[in-house]
Parts: structure tokens; C-alpha cells; sequence
């Protein structure tokens, strides 16, 4: 399924990224302390992202090749 990111914000979450499989909420991309980190679903989980990087193009990448197509 394709992957896509759409830019998001909210009062009580700040800005981050919303990810998106096949048009349907997937996960969330948050940044801090210079390091972008996913999370599959809604919100961060205990013991950390699904996966993390400090380049958001290539976290990106990383995201497209583990969940898309």
C-alpha cells in the first residue's frame, strides 16, 4: 500500500507529521531534541518509536520500505 505524509498540528500534540497507508491513518512522525521518531498508531508508545532518525527525508525512506508496498 502506498505511503503518504501530510503535515499536522494540534493544541495538545504540537506539530508532527501524519502518515498515512492506502489514504487510512497509520502512524505519526513527532520531532525532538533534533531526532524525528515514528510511531505506528495514534500515539507514542512505551519503550520507545518504531523507528527513528535525525533526517526526516530519510526516515522517511525507512518508513516507505518497511510498511509500503
Amino acid at each position: 500500500m502506498k505511503i503518504t505524509f501530510q503535515q499536522d498540528s494540534t493544541l495538545g500534540e504540537g506539530t508532527f507529521i501524519r502518515v498515512l497507508r492506502g489514504g487510512r491513518p497509520f502512524g505519526k512522525i513527532y520531532s525532538s531534541t533534533g531526532v524525528h521518531q515514528f510511531y505506528e498508531g495514534d500515539h507514542a508508545k512505551l519503550g520507545g518509536p518504531d523507528l527513528r532518525d535525525p533526517d526526516l527525508e530519510q526516515l522517511k525512506a525507512k518508513i516507505e520500505s518497511r510498511y509500503g508496498r
